[in-house]
């Protein structure tokens, strides 16, 4: 979702012909500087970014639903097991203005909602990522409901209609949404808290493959009888809808039954 960009430029006066001053002979050589912080280019204007969540909300669908919807932060430098399990000690998002500093919500993997901040509104506020970040960019999140640690796999259809309904329901003229209403959403993706977690259909593992904690299977109506359970065997930490070809290239072959 792409955002506006401010660029600083730093202009140094500079007097044609003017002759250069000498180094002092007896003047020490400078010390090297040491840097020890980084910009992120991830940080990212929260009024905007506000707006697009409180839009992506209006479509959801009414209540009894299987979808919600979150913000994730575009991680750039962690690897994706590594994203995954993301829980830091202190802050990882942080709202930030003239008058305001407010650390955002944050679930294990990256996953938050922007706070609903007046102050934060009127002061043109910064999300500020302690990771860093893509730029200009927020990753959106597609959250299935799961009641008891099982989900219907007629209910995961389901829950891919619902988000096909949201996809229709954005613009075609909304250009910082144009990525999330293309996006070609075919595939569960199941995280646990420990290793060992699996997808269990009639007793029998049925993920296509597995990212760190994560296990994944790819939705076909024709696959599995319109009455069977998909059972999550393990401690779940958070289910959404992914598209596979994203992480084609480093699925693990799921372990076996």
């Amino acid at each position: 979702m792409p955002t506006l960009s401010r660029l600083l430029f730093l202009s140094l006066p500079f007097l044609a012909g003017a002759p250069v001053a000498a180094q002092d002979a007896d003047t020490p050589p400078a010390a090297a500087i040491k840097v020890d912080a980084r910009k992120n280019p991830g940080d990212l204007p929260y009024r905007f970014f506000l707006r697009g969540q409180r839009q992506l909300q209006s479509y959801l669908p009414p209540e009894p639903r299987l979808l919600d919807f979150k913000f994730r932060i575009s991680f750039t430098e962690l690897p994706l097991p590594a994203q995954d399990a993301y829980l830091p000690q202190s802050w990882g998002v942080s709202v930030v203005g003239d008058s305001v500093d407010e650390t955002v919500n944050l679930s294990r993997g990256g996953y938050f909602l922007l706070p609903d901040l007046a102050q934060a509104y009127e002061e043109d506020a910064t999300i500020m990522f302690k990771e860093q970040s893509r730029k200009k960019s927020l990753d959106v999140a597609w959250i299935v409901r799961i009641d008891a640690g099982r989900l219907r796999y007629a209910d995961l259809g389901r829950a891919m209609n619902e988000l096909r309904a949201v996809q229709k329901k954005i613009s075609l003229f909304n250009i910082s949404m144009r990525t999330e209403k293309h996006a070609k959403y075919d595939t569960l993706k199941a995280c646990f808290l420990d290793t060992g977690g699996q997808l269990l259909i009639a007793g029998q593992p049925v993920a296509d493959g597995t990212i760190g904690n994560c296990a994944l299977l790819k939705f076909d109506p024709a696959r599995f009888a319109g009455g069977a359970d998909i059972e999550f065997a393990g401690t779940l930490d958070i289910v959404t809808l992914v598209e596979g070809r994203q992480y084609a290239a480093s699925l693990a072959p799921a372990p076996a039954g």
